[in-house]
């Protein structure tokens, strides 16, 4: 099959966007809501601040190859410096706000940052691990922080400047970003990725999207992750749409910024999407007797129609009922970073919504798969995109093995780690860790890390993301994660699941929230939780079913695309 992005000359970012900027040069690029009005920048103010900065960088001895970083909150600013490292020949370096001191420490001494800029949510912690373990790195505020330069002040120096950052040469291939996990300790995992890797990745995700220059975007997941770096940040610029940047995750308040700026095109974590798709339930839940019925017979009868024409009657009926939630001027919702609830994806169907799911990784920078705009399984992550190939190595009885993928959207390799690489790299094949299976259409299913697969003594593999999904059916149960945990008695590998329940569902402790919970009422929630996790379970084979359960008050650690931190739960959960 001819693949034409192959055709088309793919360019360094610093290209894509300048041509971007001169084809889309009045459009609105940029915006983040300041008291109750939007302040924006179009897409030619943009390149004139992202030409000056850069100049500025170069003049303050930005080498090419230099790892910059950069750390703040999503806007506009955060933005600019990205694109103005990599304008200037510097690496960029996006750092996770959520870290801690010691795990940022170790970034910024493993790839030997030379200069870092941030908002003031981080200047004095910076400032202080410069002094206290006496780095040698530059601080730039995206504010007016004492005592260091900041961008206004960059961009002023810079369009005084007569340096021609054109003069720098840089290309597809050059590296653009590292993108490092954390790890306080030993060496966290830096995933390299060139210019050629993301652009590719955004012009072949291109050919499953309509996106125009006339949409616009919210930016809600943070800019550090790969997904919204390219598909939230990337995407929009290349094809001349506007972005906006949401005041914060709290739901009512995205929802009104949505409104406000007539957001088409919304990316997001499931977790998010449930939300939302939640409290568009409940407000149906409030309405009269009358209304209610008659909403949910008519969801009813959008879903048959759905299935049977393939086309969205949903549009039509609801479009009163989305106008009313906020949400009548998305046209698409993509949901990434984890597994989406097939249900969630059908409910947000039938009430007229285009939602799509796709796959990847920051390995594969990240896009991978994309489901068909017009042709969706729900419990697909859809097919590669163009120029991508996946395989199923040591599939199983069912089909099922490890994914791996080939193609011009893997990344080069893990920054100074030729031996991790090739563990996870081996000829130009990326093993991906995720374990699934591919439909006779080419549509590409996920089961589970593989990591997380629990091996009986029978030789039987459980895989904890099926038994999580039919726990999470229950409205008492929040979250949970399933693990193994050997039987004392017997010494075998059973399904033990921790779970955080969502008490204030639970009908004795209903409108009791914040009360302290007694052990009788402990007892009483465990008791409930047992019967949910028992009743859920007997339609799975036997030897998956749950055999202890372990209850927990909090909600689990998790990062900040919001999947839970595993890797930390202790033997005693």
């Amino acid at each position: 099959m001819e693949n034409p992005i192959l055709e088309r000359e793919i360019l360094s970012l610093r290209e894509v966007i300048y041509n971007s900027s001169e084809a889309y040069r009045d459009n609105i690029a940029l915006q983040i809501r300041v008291g109750n009005a939007f302040s924006n920048i179009t897409y030619g103010e943009m390149w004139k601040k992202i030409n000056a900065i850069a100049k500025s960088l170069i003049k303050n001895g930005v080498k090419k190859g230099d790892n910059i970083g950069v750390i703040g909150p999503n806007r506009p600013e955060w933005a600019l410096s990205y694109l103005a490292i990599h304008a200037s020949g510097g690496t960029i370096i996006p750092i996770d706000t959520k870290l801690k001191e010691k795990e940022i420490l170790n970034i910024i001494q493993i790839s030997k940052i030379t200069k870092i800029i941030t908002a003031t949510d981080h200047f004095y912690m910076l400032k202080g691990l410069k002094s206290s373990q006496n780095l040698n790195f530059e601080i730039i505020s995206m504010d007016e922080d004492e005592g260091v330069q900041n961008l206004d002040e960059l961009i002023g120096a810079g369009k005084r400047s007569r340096i021609d950052i054109w003069k720098v040469p840089v290309r597809k291939d050059d590296i653009l970003a590292i993108l490092f996990t954390s790890g306080t300790t030993g060496k966290p995992k830096g995933v390299v990725l060139t210019s050629r890797n993301i652009v590719y990745d955004t012009f072949a995700s291109l050919q499953r999207l309509s996106i125009h220059s006339t949409d616009a975007f919210i930016s809600i997941l943070p800019l550090h992750h790969t997904f919204e770096a390219t598909a939230g940040f990337i995407i929009p610029l290349v094809c001349g749409s506007k972005i906006t940047y949401a005041r914060s995750l709290r739901p009512n308040e995205i929802i009104e910024d949505i409104r406000d700026a007539g957001v088409t095109i919304m990316l997001g974590v499931p977790l998010l999407f449930e939300k939302i798709y939640n409290g568009i339930m409940e407000g149906i839940k409030k309405q009269p007797i009358g209304v209610k019925a008659f909403l949910h017979s008519a969801l009813g009868v959008a879903g048959t129609i759905e299935k049977i024409t393939k086309r969205n009657p949903g549009k039509g009926m609801f479009k009163s009922l989305r106008d009313k939630a906020g949400l009548g001027s998305l046209k698409i919702m993509i949901s990434g970073g984890a597994a989406l609830k097939p249900e969630i994806a059908a409910g947000f169907t039938k009430l007229g919504f285009k939602i799509m799911q796709g796959y990847g990784l920051t390995e594969t920078s990240p896009i991978a798969n994309l489901n068909l705009m017009n042709e969706c399984k729900f419990d697909s992550i859809g097919t590669p995109i163009v120029g991508v190939m996946e395989k199923i190595v040591n599939p199983n009885e069912l089909g099922i093995g490890e994914i791996c993928i080939k193609g011009p959207i893997v990344m080069q390799g893990y920054y100074q780690d030729k031996e991790l690489t090739d563990q996870v790299i081996k000829d130009g094949w990326f093993y991906s860790g995720d374990m699934g299976y591919i439909d006779k259409d080419g549509f590409v299913y996920i089961i589970g890390r593989q990591k997380n697969i629990i091996v009986t003594e029978a030789g039987k593999n459980i895989y904890p993301e099926e038994i999580e999904y039919e726990l999470l059916k229950s409205p008492y149960i929040k979250e949970v994660v399933i693990k193994g945990n050997k039987n004392i008695k017997t010494g075998r590998e059973e399904v033990h699941a921790i779970i955080y329940p969502d008490i204030d569902r639970i009908l004795f402790y209903e409108g009791k929230k914040g009360e302290e919970i007694t052990q009788d009422t402990l007892n009483a929630i465990q008791k409930t939780v047992r019967y949910e996790v028992t009743n859920l379970t007997n339609n799975l084979a036997s030897y998956k079913r749950v055999k202890t359960i372990s209850l927990r008050l909090e909600e689990f650690e998790k990062t900040t695309s919001r999947k839970i931190k595993r890797h930390i739960l202790k033997d005693k959960d």
